[in-house]
């Protein structure tokens, strides 16, 4: 994985699943519900930062994750929240 705000998204989205006891299963059926088209592997594959994902797919799978943590639990982040990313998702880069 070469983006640095991609493999952050990825190691905190993990450790957010992780600490909630959400296992790999419940998190891909969540995510494809919602329009994900990652099979399990390459999900499995970027939790682990051994593979890039696009950042609306990232941004499902936060979704999906951060609708199966109980209140106050530690939030998967989206792409947007992430150090230098745009506040505007539709705006160009500094």
């Amino acid at each position: 994985m070469d983006d640095d705000g991609a493999a952050q998204q990825a190691r905190l989205l993990r450790l957010a699943v992780e600490g909630a006891g959400v296992g790999l299963g419940r998190l891909w059926m969540d995510y494809f519900s919602l329009g994900g088209d990652a099979g399990t592997v390459e999900v499995d594959a970027y939790l682990h930062e051994c593979l890039g994902l696009p950042a609306f797919q990232r941004d499902l799978l936060a979704h999906a994750a951060n609708g199966l943590l109980r209140p106050g639990a530690p939030r998967a982040p989206y792409s947007v929240d992430l150090p230098g990313a745009p506040r505007d998702p539709g705006a160009a880069p500094d």
